[in-house]
């Protein structure tokens, strides 16, 4: 699902769907949007070839977590700590964390800082290993105590696969991010059209209702499966072989 031109995932585009639809672009192409350097973007471990364009349409911090770099002050626009954030109040007008809080040693502390630093009615767009239907996250790592206990084999991801995985959440992630004061939605993303395959984003904003335009066309709905129907007919036959053999003989008898 990348991207020829641009090599962008079908996880990055949901996330510049969202970012457009908060800006004012929706239907309109990346390269496309009008500079407005007055919208001020924070992003954590942005990849791929799209933070140069945002670079070029906002007011742009693209960041990166090095304990070092963070420490000793140096280009402050490039390294951040999410949990500990060192950005004015009310400062930027979207958030964006994609692939990243799985891996915040304290995301609740994390997420408290990303609505410090929103201006009121401030958008997030957040990606992490989600399921909607699991009611409460799983804990891989203790966290409780001054040093990471493993409650489980320890998972990492990033590029090597050296990020250490510290939780995958359920849906209790809503819950937090609604007592840290934000309004959410978990929005169920899928557009065919735009490469992007069915997935879940994370939509929230600081105030106390979702000011989204067209929301109910992004939100609680399954898009069409398109090219994709045959793949899941295969993937339901693979995995059910053996109840639909005991079917069609018990079809067959009777």
């Amino acid at each position: 699902m990348l991207c020829g031109n641009c090599a962008s995932s079908s996880r990055l585009r949901a996330v510049i769907y969202w970012l457009g639809k908060f800006t004012g672009n929706e239907g309109v192409p990346l390269h496309g949007w009008p500079r407005t350097p007055g919208v001020t973007v924070l992003e954590s471990s942005a990849r791929g070839s799209y933070p140069v364009m945002l670079d070029d349409k906002f007011e742009y911090y693209a960041t990166e977590y090095d304990p070092a770099m963070i420490d000793g002050g140096r280009h402050p626009r490039r390294f951040a700590d999410f949990q500990d954030l060192h950005f004015a109040d009310r400062m930027f007008d979207v958030v964006i964390a994609s692939d990243v809080f799985e891996h915040v040693r304290d995301d609740a502390a994390g997420y408290r800082e990303i609505f410090r630093t929103l201006k009121p009615g401030g958008k997030l767009i957040l990606t992490v290993p989600y399921t909607h239907t699991q009611p409460v996250t799983v804990r891989r790592v203790d966290t409780t105590g001054g040093e990471d206990i493993h409650l489980m084999e320890p998972e990492y991801h990033g590029g090597g696969g050296h990020t250490l995985t510290y939780r995958n959440y359920g849906r209790d992630l809503l819950t937090l991010l609604g007592d840290t004061g934000f309004a959410v939605a978990h929005a169920w993303t899928g557009i065919p059209a735009l490469g992007i395959t069915p997935q879940s984003v994370i939509v929230a904003q600081k105030g106390d209702f979702l000011d989204i335009p067209h929301l109910e066309n992004a939100l609680g709905t399954i898009p069409s499966l398109g090219p994709l129907v045959p793949y899941r007919l295969f993937l339901l036959l693979k995995y059910n072989f053996a109840g639909f053999t005991r079917i069609l003989k018990h079809l067959g008898r009777t």
